[in-house]
Formats: structure tokens, C-alpha cells, sequence
């Protein structure tokens, strides 16, 4: 299970620059089918999926901060 929480720290990480399969499954030791398998499971819901609502969580949080709605959706 300590596998699977690196590849959650990997995801909240990389939300910005992009989150790679491939890492995600040397992290966890799978083929990147088996990982995307498995992460839709666990999550309930496929990979691209948890990332964009991630991703559209902390772009909400940024501009409810007052930053720019340009500027967060350039960083995202």
C-alpha cells in the first residue's frame, strides 16, 4: 500500500506539469494497464478523470484567493 501512496504524492505533485502512467506504475511496481486498472478501483473513477478534478480543485481555490482567472487557468 506504501507503493500506492507515492503515486497519489506523485499526482498532487505533478498536477501542473503533467502526471505520466508510465511513472506512476514504476512507482507502484505495475504495468501501466494494471495501475489504471486498479486506480480506477481504489478511486472510484479512471485516472484523467481524478486529475482533472484535481486540478479544477485547486485552480477553484486559487481564484477564490484572488488571483487571476488568466493566470490559473495558464498555470493549469
Amino acid at each position: 500500500m506504501r507503493e500506492w501512496n507515492e503515486a497519489v504524492d506523485y499526482i498532487e505533485a505533478h498536477l501542473a506539469d503533467g502526471v505520466s502512467g508510465r511513472a506512476l506504475a514504476a512507482i507502484t511496481l505495475t504495468s501501466e494497464y494494471h495501475f489504471r486498472r486498479m486506480f480506477a478501483t481504489l478511486a472510484g473513477m479512471p485516472l484523467s478523470e481524478y486529475v482533472r478534478r484535481r486540478r479544477m480543485s485547486i485552480a477553484t481555490g486559487q481564484i477564490l484567493e484572488g488571483r487571476g482567472v488568466l493566470d490559473v487557468a495558464v498555470d493549469f
